[in-house]
């Protein structure tokens, strides 16, 4: 039987605002074993835990993070529609989530977003930060932001979000990435095989909770990043729902 780590993806926010205190809260409720979230940079330089360069989906409100002061940022109310006027959330600033997480002994999952290209110092002040924490590892996109990493000689874990098109002979070739994150259409197939043949485990998104391999996954596999971290425990048979 699997017992691999299960991060609860933005949070457990199928019942909350993702990326929320409220998700990060009940995902420590559920018993997950990681978190995983996402952090932009506002206008000022500080590192908020959001997901999208604007919030328009969360907030109904266009502007791109990278034009908005944190002052500003701190006054959105996130939520559906109705619930905003009500029951809203808040954006959490990394300072914040931090000092929240920093107790339980919990492993996170930090992925560094498009607006810390070229932020070098910003990138090194957040790993800074985050080392605090006794298990945790920064994933991007964007290859140049784990390069950076890299250069801090601190031994920090990384992982690349690797996509079909990605220049995989390149990618392969760096062995200072500790892990390849993929979306879970990729499992089982000849891209995850190459992969992991060039030595480098994988952890899987966009996890669902229904998946046979879950209870007897590919050695490969160090960890499942999921929506429903309650379904994937379950699977494991770690908790009874």
């Amino acid at each position: 039987m699997s017992n691999l780590p299960v991060y609860a993806h933005r949070g457990a926010a199928l019942k909350t605002v993702e990326n929320s205190m409220k998700a990060f809260k009940r995902a420590v409720k559920l018993g997950v074993d990681g978190i995983e979230l996402d952090l932009q940079l506002s206008a000022d330089g500080v590192p908020f835990v959001t997901h999208d360069i604007d919030f328009f989906r969360l907030a109904g409100n266009k502007r791109r993070i990278t034009d908005m002061l944190a002052e500003e940022v701190l006054q959105l109310k996130l939520g559906r529609v109705f619930y905003r006027k009500f029951f809203y959330s808040r954006v959490v600033t990394f300072d914040e989530f931090i000092q929240f997480v920093a107790p339980l002994g919990i492993k996170l999952n930090v992925e560094l977003k498009e607006s810390f290209l070229g932020k070098n110092e910003k990138i090194q002040e957040v790993v800074e930060k985050a080392s605090i924490i006794s298990d945790v590892h920064f994933s991007s996109f964007e290859f140049s932001v784990l390069q950076t990493i890299h250069t801090m000689k601190i031994g920090a874990q990384t992982a690349f979000i690797g996509k079909k098109n990605s220049d995989w002979d390149y990618v392969l070739s760096i062995k200072e990435i500790d892990a390849i994150h993929f979306n879970k259409k990729f499992y089982d197939t000849d891209l995850m095989k190459r992969v992991w043949d060039a030595g480098f485990p994988m952890r899987f998104y966009n996890i669902k909770g229904n998946e046979k391999y879950i209870q007897n996954p590919h050695e490969s596999v160090i960890g499942w990043i999921t929506d429903y971290p309650e379904k994937v425990l379950q699977q494991q048979m770690r908790k009874r729902l």
